[in-house]
């Protein structure tokens, strides 16, 4: 467990840059085996009901050479067009056409194998969407691997309310700095990783309307990169008891409990938010 807190602080703090994919996978794999991990966001033209562009957010394992299919083409399109809410969509690849057999699960019944391409085999596809934007988590297994287990689909189910909004976070981030690019040309991109994790944050607490101490700061930036309790008493120069009682402090104001509770607080604006003592 502690392992993943670590991985999971480095996909945070990697958001908007080229690491993010690998840091995911990496953050995956600690739990079950993977082959591929792909992300993508779709923008969808609702009242027609289509999608007008698939963009790859990166992706870890697949071949240089491999593009992005056409978005009409697109096996999944159907039912990325269709999710309204966070969903597992499972692509068993085996399963013959017309037999009968389930070749996709994720509540809305079969689903007829898609042609084998690049990262092909096993399935499970994470899906959330917000306003016309779906933000998909592909993972993929050989066909030479064993299909997901059920436990392993409950678990991506339960995780993805926390890898989604990572996901959401990382396009947003990618957005923000493509526009600043476009506005200043001569300027030097903003540094990813612990710099724009703790612009990000300072940010977050702007909206929250929170306040806290640059100890109580530090050491959520700490839990938030996934460092541990020694680590963050030696950089600071004091007790590992005395962290934890800044990290007491800063849950109280915010309103949370624990890493997970920070995790998800910093990356969900609608996370309810204690006022400022």
């Amino acid at each position: 467990m502690v392992a993943m807190f670590a991985k999971l602080g480095k996909v945070i703090s990697s958001a908007g840059s080229e690491r993010f994919a690998s840091d995911m996978h990496a953050l995956l794999v600690e739990s079950i085996p993977l082959a591929i991990t792909r992300m993508t966001e779709w923008t969808l033209d609702e009242p027609a009901g289509e999608v007008v562009r698939v963009q790859s957010l990166g992706a870890f394992g697949v071949p240089a050479a491999h593009g992005e299919r056409e978005p009409a083409a697109h096996p999944l399109s159907n039912r990325i067009v269709a999710a309204c809410d966070r969903q597992l969509i499972h692509i068993n690849p085996l399963m013959r056409r017309g037999n009968g057999g389930n070749g996709g699960n994720g509540g809305n019944g079969g689903e007829v194998a898609p042609p084998r391409a690049p990262g092909g085999g096993f399935q499970c596809h994470l899906v959330s969407g917000k306003a016309n934007r779906r933000y998909v988590i592909s993972l993929h297994r050989t066909a030479s691997h064993r299909d997901f287990s059920l436990q392993e689909m409950s678990f991506l189910k339960s995780f993805a309310d926390t890898l989604l909004p990572l996901v959401e976070w990382h396009a947003s981030t990618r957005r923000h700095g493509e526009l600043e690019c476009a506005a200043a040309p001569g300027a030097t991109p903003a540094m990813p990783g612990v710099e724009a994790l703790r612009h990000e944050f300072e940010s977050r607490l702007a909206r929250a309307a929170v306040v806290l101490s640059a100890r109580e700061s530090e050491v959520c930036l700490g839990l938030l990169a996934g460092k541990m309790l020694r680590e963050m008493a030696a950089e600071l120069g004091v007790k590992e008891s005395t962290v934890e009682t800044y990290i007491k402090r800063a849950a109280v104001k915010l309103g949370i409990s624990g890493r997970h509770g920070l995790t998800k607080w910093m990356i969900d604006d609608y996370v309810p938010c204690a006022s400022a003592a």
